[in-house]
């Protein structure tokens, strides 16, 4: 699966959508490449580049949990959560996040991307905030299935001519 420049801007315009919508200072993701790994790519609010092109498997972490359940999930205080494995504790401790919720982005019934929204401080995170964030992935997954199929669409016609 590639990503290319406009996947990148619909990405950084869904952080600043999720951060507006729900108040969180900080908000990050990004889309998965080949296999079930996320590399995040795009960062907003963040005081450090700890996250910048880390790379999430599914299954771990908060964002690998979302990847391989395919719903939103949500700790209150990611270091001491007992709800998902600890492999990105390090980038996350580094930026400071305490209380951190993370949306798939699901087209066609595949996530390919996980929006993440974070507080510094260890605070429950309600069902405005999610219901924001889901919203903003929503807004992501619209735009990826109009331009995958205007890319069918274009591989269609060149096929076709000839």
């Amino acid at each position: 699966m590639t990503t290319d420049a406009s996947d990148a801007v619909e990405m950084r315009s869904a952080l600043l959508r999720l951060r507006r919508g729900t108040g969180l200072p900080v908000a990050f993701g990004g889309l998965l490449e080949a296999g079930q790994q996320m590399r995040i790519s795009e960062l907003s609010g963040t005081a450090t580049h700890a996250l910048r092109s880390l790379v999430v498997t599914s299954g771990t972490g908060l964002g690998g949990k979302t990847v391989a359940l395919s719903r939103p999930c949500v700790v209150t205080d990611y270091s001491a959560s007992r709800q998902i494995s600890h492999e990105y504790d390090a980038p996350v401790s580094a930026e400071g996040l305490r209380s951190v919720l993370a949306v798939p982005v699901v087209v066609r019934h595949r996530v390919r991307g996980v929006l993440y929204g974070a507080l510094r401080t260890a605070l429950p995170l309600g069902g405005r905030m999610l219901d924001a964030a889901v919203e903003a992935a929503r807004d992501v997954e619209r735009a990826l299935a109009v331009r995958d199929e205007a890319r069918t669409l274009v591989a269609g016609a060149g096929a076709g001519a000839g």
